[in-house]
C-alpha cells in the first residue's frame, strides 16, 4: 500500500514489440470495461441510498455530529467508500473470468472512481461519466512494487510475464535519482509504477513512471522563506518585485497558438463531416439536435489527429515554460505572496491571452513547485486589500480604468507601472493588511530600482502644464525601428523642419 512519505516521478517510454504492444491494448481495454462496471455499481448504489428512508431522515435532522455519524453509516453500508469500491472493483474483475490485470490494478481503477464519485457527492462536481471504446483508459498503475515491477537490474518493467525494455537515458542526473543517499550502490525504495499510454502524431506511445520513495535531485538553488517577492498576476503576464529585482514578464512566452492554421483545420473538418452526413444538418446549416451516429472518413481522421497534435505542443510548451518561469520566481524568493484572482473570469474577459498563457495552471504549477522547495505560496484577499486602488503617499483608493496602466504616487510626479505597483505592495503586506510606514520607508530604495529598470519616471501632471494623460501612456515596453523613425518624422514635420515624403 502507498505510504505518506515524499514521493517523486520518473517518466520514460517504453520499447515494446507487437506482441506486448496487443496484451498492453487488451489490459488497457479491460480496465476501461472494468472501471464502467465499477462506475456503474456505485451509481447504483448512490441512487439506492439517497431513496432510501434513513438517509431521507438523516437529512431532515439538524446539521451535527449525530447527523455526520449516520451519513457516514449509511455510506459504509452502501459501501460507498474508498476501500468499497476497491472490493467492488475486485469482484468484477473476478466475475469476468479474465487475467489481463491483477487485483492490485483492480483496486487503483476502484480507488479512482471513488475519487470520482467523492467529488460529486460532496463537492458539486458534475457526475461522473462512463469513459467510451474511442476516449478509453489512459493510465494503469499497481498498489505496490509487486505486480506492475520495475527491475532496475534489467532496466525492465515486468507486468504479467511480459518483459518490457525501458529507454533509460545515460545521465548523471536519472543515476542521482535511482542512488539510495546512504547507500549510492542500492536502489531508493520503490513504491509502484504506472503504465501511461499517449497519442504522439496519432500513434499510440506507451510510457513507465516509476514513483520512488524521497525527493527528487536538485537541480536548482531556491531562495530560502526569508526572501519575499510579490507579483501580480494578468491575463498575458505577471508584474514581480523583489527588494533587489523588479520587472514585467510575459506567461508562456514561446507559445505560438497559430489561429489561423488551427481555423483552416477546424473549417476543413466540418466541410468533411457536412459532406459525409447530409442528412444530419437542417436547411439554414444547422445540425439537428437528436443523437445519431457520425460518418468519419478517413481524410477527416488525418484532419483530426492532425489538429490534436498541434494542441498537444502547445500543451507541452506551456508546461516547460511554465515550469521554467516557477524557477526563475524561486530562485528568487522562497516567500511569494500573489493575489488572489478568478482565472474563470479571465476566461470570460480574455480568451484568447488566457487560453496562450494558462496563468491558472500557472499559479497551479507554482504552488506545487514551491511546496516541492521547500517554499511558500501566500494568496492574498484581493478585496480587502485593493492593490491596484491603494496609494501610500495618501492613504487613499482609487479606482483606475483598465487602460490606465500608470499608478501616480501622491501627488508628486513620480509614475509607477500600475502592475509593479502591486507586486510593491503585495510584497510588503502584513497579515493585518497595508503597513503605511512600511511602504514609506522601502519606496525611498523601491523608487531607485523601479527607475534604473525604467518602471518608474518622472511625469507632470495635466494641471501642471503638459498635455499628456496618465492614461495613455504605455507599458515601459522597446519600441519598434519603424515606428520610431515614424514618430520622429511626423515630430518634425510638425515642427516644418523638414517636409512630409511619400513614405
Amino acid at each position: 500500500m502507498k505510504s505518506n512519505t515524499p514521493t517523486f516521478v520518473i517518466e520514460l517510454p517504453l520499447c515494446v514489440n507487437d506482441q506486448q504492444n496487443r496484451f498492453l491494448t487488451q489490459a488497457f481495454e479491460f480496465g476501461r470495461t472494468l472501471y464502467n462496471a465499477t462506475l456503474g455499481s456505485a451509481l447504483g448504489r448512490l441512487q439506492r441510498m439517497r431513496e432510501s428512508l434513513p438517509w431521507r431522515q438523516t437529512r431532515s435532522m439538524p446539521k451535527g455530529k449525530e447527523r455526520s455519524k449516520r451519513f457516514s453509516d449509511l455510506q459504509k453500508a452502501y459501501s460507498l467508500t474508498e476501500n468499497g469500491l476497491r472490493t467492488i472493483a475486485n469482484n468484477h474483475r473476478k466475475a469476468s473470468g479474465r487475467n489481463d490485470i491483477g487485483a492490485h490494478e483492480a483496486q487503483c481503477v476502484g480507488r479512482t472512481v471513488w475519487r470520482a464519485l467523492e467529488r460529486y457527492m460532496f463537492l458539486g462536481a458534475g457526475k461522473p461519466r462512463f469513459k467510451s471504446y474511442r476516449q478509453g483508459l489512459n493510465s494503469i498503475e499497481g498498489t505496490d512494487n509487486h505486480e506492475i515491477m520495475f527491475k532496475p537490474d534489467r532496466q525492465s518493467i515486468v507486468w504479467r510475464k511480459q518483459v518490457m525494455k525501458l529507454m533509460i537515458p545515460d545521465t548523471s542526473y536519472f543515476k542521482k535519482a535511482l542512488a539510495d543517499p546512504i547507500e549510492p550502490t542500492q536502489t531508493k525504495r520503490i513504491k509502484y509504477c504506472r503504465i501511461v499510454r499517449r497519442t504522439l502524431n496519432g500513434k499510440k506511445r506507451w510510457f513507465a513512471q516509476i514513483c520512488l520513495e524521497g525527493m527528487p535531485p536538485v537541480r536548482k538553488i531556491y531562495a530560502p522563506k526569508s526572501e519575499v517577492m510579490g507579483i501580480d498576476p494578468g491575463p498575458s503576464g505577471l508584474a514581480y518585485f523583489h527588494p533587489q529585482k523588479a520587472g514585467l514578464i510575459r506567461v508562456a512566452l514561446n507559445v505560438d497558438m497559430q489561429e489561423k492554421a488551427i481555423r483552416r483545420l477546424q473549417r476543413k473538418i466540418d466541410r468533411s463531416r457536412r459532406a459525409n452526413n447530409p442528412d444530419h444538418f437542417n436547411v439554414d446549416g444547422r445540425a439537428k439536435p437528436s443523437p445519431t451516429s457520425w460518418k468519419i472518413s478517413r481524410r477527416m481522421e488525418k484532419l483530426q489527429v492532425k489538429l490534436a497534435e498541434h494542441h498537444r505542443c502547445l500543451a507541452a510548451t506551456r508546461k516547460r515554460d511554465h515550469g521554467e518561469l516557477a524557477n526563475f520566481l524561486l530562485q528568487r524568493a522562497g516567500t511569494i505572496k500573489i493575489e488572489k484572482n478568478s482565472y474563470r473570469s479571465y476566461q470570460r474577459n480574455f480568451g484568447k491571452s488566457t487560453t496562450r498563457t494558462g496563468m491558472g495552471t500557472f499559479v497551479s504549477h507554482l504552488k506545487r513547485s514551491a511546496e516541492r522547495a521547500n517554499s511558500q505560496v501566500i494568496e492574498l484577499n484581493a478585496y480587502e486589500l485593493k492593490l491596484s486602488q491603494y496609494d501610500p503617499a495618501t492613504d487613499t483608493y482609487r479606482k483606475k480604468a483598465l487602460k490606465e496602466r500608470w499608478h501616480r504616487w501622491g501627488e508628486t510626479d513620480i509614475l509607477v507601472q500600475r502592475d509593479v505597483m502591486s507586486a510593491f505592495l503585495a510584497c510588503h503586506v502584513t497579515e493585518k493588511g497595508h503597513d503605511r510606514t512600511c511602504l514609506l520607508n522601502e519606496w525611498a530604495t523601491a523608487e531607485a530600482l523601479l527607475s534604473d529598470s525604467g518602471l518608474c519616471r518622472h511625469e507632470l501632471r495635466n494641471d501642471q502644464g503638459t498635455s499628456k494623460e496618465v492614461s495613455r501612456l504605455t507599458s515601459p515596453e522597446v519600441e519598434k525601428p519603424k515606428e520610431r523613425v515614424r514618430s520622429l518624422s511626423r515630430t518634425l514635420c510638425a515642427k516644418g523642419d523638414v517636409k512630409p515624403s511619400a513614405a
